[in-house]
């Protein structure tokens, strides 16, 4: 029907406007013209505050229950399964991290047009104003610069060479893949950066938690850092790396903090470089408001699955799904390495740890003053589903369970979206320091295992004991993957999606006096192709939805 309404509301209007064109000559309240809006530095500053809330929209928020960058840069990883109830749930998780993706992923699609976004309103603030008007226009326009070139950094961390478009394009223009090598184009992210930052603010000090929530030179400096070391500038990016550490404006919390950092009482802490501001709004409504600019129902898609368990523990503030695991054997080496540290017990934690040392709802009785043993007899916690919890290890993860304070209302969940953090800096520099014999960098990867609490210390910097203290420091932080690509360590993701395990019980399954998890192993993808392919998978396709329109666009090698 739709196709008739059309001509007939045409000649609606017409036959009304010719006789009342004076009655339709209405002037709209309280809306400024395009051409007379950017002038002032009150509308430099509204235009940049609309660039940083499409940037907590499209990076930090939610498309359908999931936020694709958590996905795409975590997913890949050798440390993460997808999990989930059974095989083929949470499978648009699944198809990531098992390598069975295609053009028309919906979450690769998602990050790619999301960037993009982030890109145009940035060019917003960048190609309406100029620099040398004033200080305040100065500054709009060098933010925008700076979260523009994280926007281009990411993507071309993600895809190889996207286009760089950096300035408002056309509605008939058509990009085309950058036209230098990768290592240019983040170079060209560094660049902007450091012509930048000359013109924002720095952070006041470690307990500035507003310096942690806009572009300052402390983060305009890590990006460039970043962009750098992935180009293999590491001369470059230790020189710019060490002005953050030398600020003074950056520290690491104690490690009995640690866990508080990925929560709401760790927003704004002095270990935040920058991180997007999730604030309970009533003013922005639910649908498009709250749950589009927080991580929704991902604190639910992430949490222990709850269907199965007994009860879940009083931690968990929700129901959880299940769709985040540990892989087996990063979770073996991570407790080997650091113990009990504070850092892998605010991580990932054993089942028994998961057992006896978290506190569990009660009936009535004192369920959580019981001994060890008692609470290992207990029939009233533990996994009572005799099919266990599927691709979950011998650790859970603990890192990213949703606690009450980080929920304002329903499945809102409003701690702040970590993009950079101190422990991140310090290890990068210590990474630059490592590939040039610089042992300056011994102090800070020293810095970090001592906060952590770890069983390990280094004795000497090596490119070897950097690596490991990037995966457990940041695991699930959206760096694993790229690290991956950065050292082409891609061994393990071969087999990935091809030995899935489940946790049981022996307490359920096998009648023993005592709760004991252990791992059965299924095939589920027996006779599919899975894994990591060389020559493919080092970058993702172009997403389907682009290339399709745009002949310009060319697709990567092996999509």
């Amino acid at each position: 029907m739709k196709k008739y309404i059309l001509p007939i509301l045409i000649i609606a209007v017409t036959l009304f406007s010719a006789c009342n064109e004076d009655l339709l000559d209405i002037p709209q309240k309280g809306v400024i013209g395009i051409d007379s809006f950017y002038q002032t530095d009150e509308d430099a500053e509204s235009a940049l505050v609309n660039l940083y809330g499409d940037f907590i929209t499209n990076i930090g928020g939610n498309d359908g229950i999931y936020v694709p960058y958590n996905i795409i840069f975590n997913y890949c990883a050798d440390n993460v399964l997808a999990a989930g109830e059974f095989y083929g749930d949470n499978d648009q998780f699944a198809s990531i991290n098992e390598f069975r993706f295609d053009s028309q992923s919906s979450v690769v699609y998602q990050l790619y047009r999301r960037l993009y976004f982030v890109i145009y309103h940035s060019n917003l603030v960048i190609d309406n104003f100029e620099y040398g008007e004033s200080a305040v226009k100065d500054r709009c326009i060098s933010e925008a610069r700076v979260i523009r070139a994280w926007c281009h950094m990411t993507a071309a961390l993600a895809w190889g060479n996207p286009p760089l478009v950096d300035h408002l394009l056309a509605p008939e223009d058509k990009p085309t893949n950058y036209e230098g090598s990768h290592e240019d184009l983040l170079k060209w992210c560094a660049t902007e950066c450091a012509e930048a930052v000359q013109y924002l603010d720095q952070r006041e000090s470690t307990a500035d938690k507003d310096g942690a929530v806009k572009v300052t030179k402390g983060f305009a400096w890590a990006v460039q850092g970043k962009a750098l070391l992935n180009a293999g500038d590491y001369a470059g990016a230790k020189t710019v790396l060490k002005n953050v550490i030398t600020s003074g404006k950056y520290a690491l919390v104690p490690g009995e903090q640690f866990g508080t950092l990925f929560h709401l009482s760790g927003d704004g802490s002095p270990e935040k470089v920058f991180e997007l501001n999730l604030i309970n709004n009533a003013s922005i409504g639910d649908w498009d408001g709250k749950i589009q600019r927080s991580t929704w129902m991902e604190m639910n898609l992430w949490g222990w699955r709850s269907s199965r368990l007994a009860a879940s523990p009083t931690m968990q503030a929700d129901q959880g799904w299940g769709g985040l695991a540990v892989e087996e054997t990063f979770a073996n080496e991570f407790a080997a390495n650091d113990g009990d540290s504070y850092r892998r017990k605010a991580t990932i934690i054993s089942y028994e740890e998961f057992l006896t040392e978290l506190e569990w709802p009660s009936d009535g009785g004192d369920i959580n003053g019981m001994s060890k043993a008692q609470k290992l007899a207990d029939p009233n916690r533990g996994i009572v589903n005799p099919d266990g919890l599927y691709g979950q290890s011998n650790y859970l993860q603990r890192k990213h369970i949703v606690a009450k304070e980080d929920r304002s209302a329903n499945s809102y969940r409003f701690n702040n979206f970590i993009i950079m953090r101190y422990a991140d800096v310090l290890l990068m520099y210590a990474e630059a320091c490592a590939q040039t014999n610089d042992n300056d960098g011994l102090q800070y990867l020293q810095m970090v295992q001592q906060r952590a609490g770890s069983d390990y210390v280094s004795s000497s910097l090596t490119l070897a004991d950097v690596k490991k203290e990037r995966n457990y420091e940041l695991w699930m932080e959206g760096s694993r993957w790229v690290d991956m690509k950065r050292w082409g360590e891609f061994e393990k993701v071969k087999n990935a999606g091809k030995h899935i395990p489940s946790l049981k019980d022996a307490f359920i399954n096998d009648g023993e006096p005592a709760h004991r998890g252990y791992l059965t192993y299924s095939e589920p993808n027996a006779g599919n192709q899975v894994g990591f392919q060389a020559g493919k998978h080092e970058w993702f396709p172009y997403p389907y939805n682009v290339t399709s329109i745009n002949p310009n666009l060319v697709q990567n090698p092996g999509w």
